[in-house]
This record gives C-alpha cells, structure tokens and sequence, in this order.
C-alpha cells in the first residue's frame, strides 16, 4: 500500500500551493527522513517565485524549473533505512537538506548529500535553518582572520543576521549592522558587540566610522543581494579591505569604477557562494562541508548562535502562500520563517 505525503509546491511564479506525492522506500545507501520542520531561504526562493531568478532562463540548466518544489534546509527524524545503511539508526534525529516536504530521501553515496546528527533539544524551528547557516558562514571562511578585525554587515535578513553573529562567534569586534528596516536593526542591535544603523539615514558612514573608533570597517559583508549594493560596500570599507559577497546578487551591477573604486584603492572583492565549501577539499577552497557542519550544528546545540528573535514565524505548511507574502511585501514584519507539517 503506498504511503502519501505532502509538499509545497510553486506551479508558476507568485503561486504556492501544497500537494500529495507518493512517498518513496529508501533503496540502497538511502534513507527516509519524517520532516520536523523546514527554513524558507528567502534569498534563494523568494528569486524562484518572482520568476527573477537567473537560471530559470538558462537552457544549460535544469534547476529550477516549474513547478518547482523549494526548499533545501530542514530537520526530522530518521523513519527508514536502505540497504548498506548503518551509520544512522530509526529515530535519529537530523538537520538535512530537505525540502518542504513531510518526506524527504537521502542518498548517502551523492557527493552533496548533506546530512548531519542534531540534539533534541534544539528547537525544530531553529534547527530548520542548519543547512541555510552554512552560507552566512561561507563569508566568514571566505574573510580569512577575522579575530579582532572589524566588520560591517549590509543587509539584514536572516543571511546578514546570521552572518553578524557567526562573525561575533569567531571573534570579530566591533560588528555593525546596517539596514534601512527598523524592527532588522533592533534584532542585530540585540547581540553584544553590534551597533546597528540605518542605511537611509544621511549620516550613516559618519556613524560607521564612530562605531569603529573613527576608522573605516576592515571587512564588509553585502548581504542585500542587490547587485547595486555593491558599490556602496566599497565605499564603505577601508583602503586595502575586504568586501564579502555572500547575499547572491541577481542582475548586473552598474556605475562600478573598478579603477578607482577597487583598484586605487588595493580592496579585495570576494565572492561567498555556498559552493566555496565542497564536499572534499580543493586546492582553493580548502575548508570542506563536513567541518562546516558540524561546527554550526555545535553553535545551535550549545547556544552560541541563537535564533530564537532572527524566526519571526512558524507556520503550518499549509500556510506557505502567506509566508512567502510576507518575506515579499511585508519585510518589516517577517524574516525568518519555518514551516512545520
């Protein structure tokens, strides 16, 4: 008798719905997961369902597409195993990347499968965003030392937000958040060590640099995903600093001077996609997945990154259309977001 769950689906863009699937039985090296709870990646999904996203248009790629079923950070708990499977038992619970979905398949032998033990205690709706965590966490890599070096963040969604945090966890000081969203700013203002100020307001770089004892900020992180932020972040940085690219920006940036924006002024431009942290080492990117893991999941498990203010919302599943609304429309109300079934 074949089992049936229920996923989110987006047909077409600005269009959620939920629909059943026929679950599937774990084959060799697979296991099945029963989702706990699953993180919108605001960034990622929100592209997808505006229908803004760059490779939807690009013949040379398969994902995405609609209907497109989103989603790739979630937690649950191990309901079946596969043969060959004996690194994990019945009941184990897990952060994976999983869709919205109430079942989700891994198969341990695809070289990105990601899958990682978490403890009960973390909440559900925290423990959803373990694998997003990983993106934020890339900038960090991606900035080298960061311990006693200063840091501005450019945008404060749940990358940014995390972004800060990871940072302060690392020993980076003083932080600074900047976004043009009241109720973002109190959020990161919250954490010790950040001073969070507006982007709209016209003495804002003046404020900056009073944050940081009257100097530029030695590394910024865009975290907007607006390709015209970029500039902005230049601008802000200090001669010979680092500017981290980690909030995907989607379009083309413009009025970029790279002689004397970048190059006069020897500053390090630095892109952060996840996929600077692989599965295995590379010459290049030597800092691997598993370590990354396993080192935000120890940041959940232990408090030392908390994301109980940064989760505005837990919703049913059933209420996704209305989620991904409000991260579109109603920004100063939403921001992170997790579904539950």
């Amino acid at each position: 008798m074949p089992i049936y769950g229920q996923r989110v689906v987006m047909p077409e863009p600005f269009r959620v719905e939920v629909e059943a699937f026929e679950v599937p039985e774990p084959g060799p090296d697979q296991l099945l997961i029963e989702t706990e709870a699953s993180a919108i990646s605001a960034g990622t999904e929100l592209a997808v369902y505006t229908g803004v996203h760059q490779w939807l248009n690009d013949p040379t790629r398969s994902w995405p597409r609609f209907p497109f079923v989103p989603g790739y950070s979630a937690v649950g708990r191990v309901t079946a195993l596969g043969e060959g499977v004996s690194t994990y038992q019945v009941g184990q619970r897990v952060v994976y990347d999983g869709r919205h979905t109430t079942h989700g398949l891994v198969d341990l032998a695809a070289d990105r499968a990601l899958i990682y033990p978490i403890a009960a205690h973390v909440p559900a709706e925290h423990a959803a965003f373990a694998a997003i965590a990983r993106f934020p966490f890339t900038a960090v890599v991606q900035s080298g030392v960061t311990a006693g070096q200063s840091v501005a963040v450019l945008g404060l969604g749940v990358i940014g937000q995390v972004a800060l945090r990871l940072f302060a966890a690392c020993g980076a000081f003083p932080l600074v958040g900047i976004d043009s969203v009241a109720s973002r700013r109190a959020v990161a203002a919250s954490s010790p060590g950040v001073t969070a100020l507006d982007l709209e307001d016209t003495a804002m770089r003046e404020q900056l640099h009073a944050a940081n004892h009257g100097q530029a900020p030695d590394i910024v992180v865009e975290a907007t995903g607006n390709p015209q932020a970029v500039k902005l972040a230049m601008a802000l940085v200090a001669d010979g600093g680092k500017v981290v690219m980690v909030g995907s920006p989607r379009g083309i940036a413009g009025e970029v001077d790279f002689y004397w924006d970048l190059h006069g002024r020897s500053i390090q431009l630095i892109g952060a996609h996840g996929s600077a942290i692989g599965g295995t080492p590379r010459e290049k990117f030597p800092y691997v997945r598993d370590r990354a893991m396993r080192l935000l999941v120890h940041f959940l498990e232990s408090g030392k990154l908390r994301l109980d203010d940064i989760v505005t919302h837990y919703a049913h599943a059933d209420a996704s259309a209305q989620m991904y609304d409000g991260l579109l429309n109603r920004r100063d109300e939403f921001l992170g977001v997790s579904l539950h079934w």
